[in-house]
């Protein structure tokens, strides 16, 4: 049941003023009758068309009727600003301006529950003309076929994926294009039906690109590549996954790798700034907010190219929020949105980023290593940390250090802030106090500094390492005075750059 009340308000504008009372019980009425459908889905193992819809199969037909429409942007953020190509009509592409000669990208929408074009489709078009300029942009307009019960809309995004190579191979014959200069970007069900359309080309055919943004996750995941996105699809396929999981238990968006490069930012789980507030206010726009995160960070690639998001590889969220996956040795690391690096690697492997609340969303992250003395037991340490450099201070982060390996003193984390900091000089470390060490404190030693009967506890800091994942520098830091230093509960002490020591930079490409 829970599936279905995300679904409901994921691809459309969810009206929450004055009629709120009265769309909640609409939208849980429907909620019963897509549940239905999915359950019928899971237990027949496949869906059957309603009266009057096109049956599927899966072989790819080309469908003898077009039934979504495309429609080139030009300028404005107004649907009626586009111009419609028609296939098979040739005259369509002298009116539209198409210019033959030109790169085409293709953006196509997802499910549709009210049957409005959404407003960031236009800003993305926008983006992509400023910044590339000399391109064909598409709007793939299914919204007939999206405005059905979802699991109606996903047996309809076959057709669509169709429609669409109807269009290419029009095209292809009129205009001597390569299908190398396609570039696919779908959005939730979208991601989907893009590769459904790339599916059907092979070979040297293969479309160039195909950009899936939180592809869908109900009714698609874990089944056969062929009844989904996949890298089979395209010769690049990316991807970011923006809402595959959540803390709830919930989620809209696939979790599993679909393309060759696979981003997950903020764990591909709950997004900064969209944190749920209310079951019936908060809802809504939580859900909206994470699922077209991915799309709002896409756009952000466009229009921010001196602020790049970094991503790294890693083996999943927990590994890298310990600071575990900072390192861009061998294209460990990658850039997020439209100008990803092209990595074709055997490893399945996502890669994982922290970013900010709103646009510009990029941070920048630093390892941080603690060298701790005297621990009879893995612990896990409550601390925050300031970060000063050469270009400002960064407020206290919070972070968690835990044991980086066993029978290892080193304890690790990860911090991101939201500005660049310059060349570090010094940094404090705060240890958030008893109540937070309560349970656990028989794994710390108490140090007995003059006498036996003193019953403070603390935690002895050799040395802090800290490595920034953008530049890839590693800088020590120890105790003013360079020795030791015993950090007491709710006390923050400062550290400086260690004068024995050197910083390191390696090329984060190399």
């Amino acid at each position: 049941m829970f599936i279905s009340l995300f679904l409901v308000v994921t691809d459309a504008e969810v009206g929450l003023s004055g009629a709120r009372m009265k769309v909640i019980p609409t939208a849980l009425s429907f909620l019963l009758l897509i549940q239905t459908v999915i359950e019928g889905v899971k237990a027949n193992g496949n869906i059957t068309a309603p009266a009057g819809e096109v049956q599927q199969t899966n072989e790819v037909n080309v469908p003898p009727v077009v039934k979504s429409t495309f429609h080139m942007h030009l300028q404005g953020n107004e649907f009626e600003d586009t111009c419609e190509i028609v296939p098979f009509h040739l005259n369509t592409l002298h009116t539209c301006n198409y210019n033959t000669s030109s790169p085409l990208i293709i953006i196509i929408h997802g499910w549709s529950i009210n049957g409005l074009m959404e407003e960031w489709i236009f800003r993305m078009a926008s983006a992509l003309k400023t910044k590339l300029e000399h391109v064909n942009v598409l709007i793939s307009d299914w919204r007939p076929l999206a405005l059905q019960p979802y699991s109606v809309a996903v047996k309809n995004s076959r057709q669509v994926g169709f429609d669409v190579v109807t269009l290419l191979q029009w095209l292809e014959e009129t205009t001597q294009f390569s299908m190398n200069e396609v570039h696919l970007i779908g959005y939730s069900l979208g991601a989907h039906v893009a590769g459904f359309a790339g599916s059907h080309f092979k070979g040297a055919r293969k479309l160039g690109r195909i950009t899936g943004l939180d592809p869908a996750g109900p009714l698609f995941e874990k089944v056969n590549a062929s009844e989904r996105l996949s890298p089979d699809d395209a010769k690049f396929v990316d991807a970011i996954h923006t809402f595959s999981k959540s803390g709830i238990g919930l989620a809209l968006g696939i979790s599993q790798p679909v393309g060759h490069v696979d981003f997950y930012p903020n764990g591909g789980s709950m997004q900064p700034g969209c944190q749920m507030m209310d079951i019936y206010q908060g809802l809504p726009k939580t859900i909206k907010c994470a699922h077209q995160r991915a799309v709002h960070l896409f756009i952000d690639s466009l229009l921010h190219t001196d602020q790049q998001m970094t991503a790294y590889r890693c083996r999943d969220s927990t590994a890298f929020d310990r600071g575990l996956c900072l390192d861009c040795k061998k294209y460990r690391c990658n850039t997020l949105g439209y100008s990803v690096r092209r990595v074709y690697s055997k490893y399945q492997k996502g890669f994982y980023l922290k970013t900010g609340s709103q646009s510009p969303f990029k941070v920048y992250h630093y390892q941080i290593k603690v060298l701790l003395l005297n621990l009879t037991e893995p612990v896990k340490v409550s601390a925050s940390i300031s970060i000063t450099g050469t270009n400002g201070e960064s407020t206290y982060k919070p972070v968690t250090l835990a044991q980086e390996y066993v029978d290892n003193t080193t304890y690790s984390s990860l911090v991101a802030v939201g500005s660049e900091l310059g060349k570090l000089q010094a940094l404090r470390l705060r240890w958030e106090g008893e109540a937070t060490i309560t349970s656990w404190w028989r794994s710390v030693t108490s140090i007995m500094r003059g006498s036996r009967s003193r019953k403070s506890t603390e935690l002895i800091v050799a040395k802090i390492r800290l490595k920034s994942g953008e530049s890839q520098e590693k800088t020590w830091f120890c105790g003013q005075a360079g020795d030791v230093v015993h950090l007491k509960p709710s006390e923050d002490q400062e550290f400086v750059r260690c004068q024995d020591t050197t910083t390191k930079h390696k090329n984060k490409n190399q």
